[in-house]
């Protein structure tokens, strides 16, 4: 007999705090709704090409993420570049915490960011361009996520 008055009031305080939760779980899908909370996005960069070549067309996108993109000749590369000015392993785009970082992988002929040639990681912003042998880049932010390409 006591053991079925334990299990309902175990049963009756899970209930409680099950209606609790269904409370605030409406309260903030309401509030997302209004505007008045938002969930945070994920964070992209955006590489257009700005010169490029016949196989890496002019206007092509690539979406910057935490995953990185990898730049050069070598076919296991995420971006192919087909420029003999481009190293096998060029550069490597990256987003840290919401901030676009480009960094040379100790190319032959450099990397350029803004027409000055990088040492070290460069944190880039939006309108920014990086030049890798003859084919030139423009950072932006990321517009619609959900755009496939």
């Amino acid at each position: 007999m006591q053991f079925v008055l334990v299990l309902g009031r175990l049963v009756f305080v899970a209930l409680i705090y099950l209606f609790i939760f269904r409370i605030f779980t409406a309260l903030l899908a309401d509030l997302q709704l209004k505007g008045i909370f938002q969930r945070s996005t994920p964070e992209f960069g955006r590489l257009e090409v700005l010169t490029g070549s016949e196989t890496l067309a002019r206007g092509r996108v690539f979406k910057v993420d935490a995953k990185g993109l990898r730049l050069g000749r070598g076919k296991h590369n995420d971006i192919v570049l087909p420029d003999h000015f481009a190293s096998i392993d060029h550069a490597v785009f990256r987003l840290l915490k919401g901030q676009a970082i480009v960094e040379d992988l100790g190319s032959t002929n450099g990397t350029w960011v803004n027409g000055e040639q990088i040492h070290s990681p460069v944190q880039l912003v939006a309108g920014d361009y990086v030049k890798i042998g003859s084919i030139t880049f423009q950072y932006s932010r990321w517009q619609n996520e959900s755009t496939k390409f």
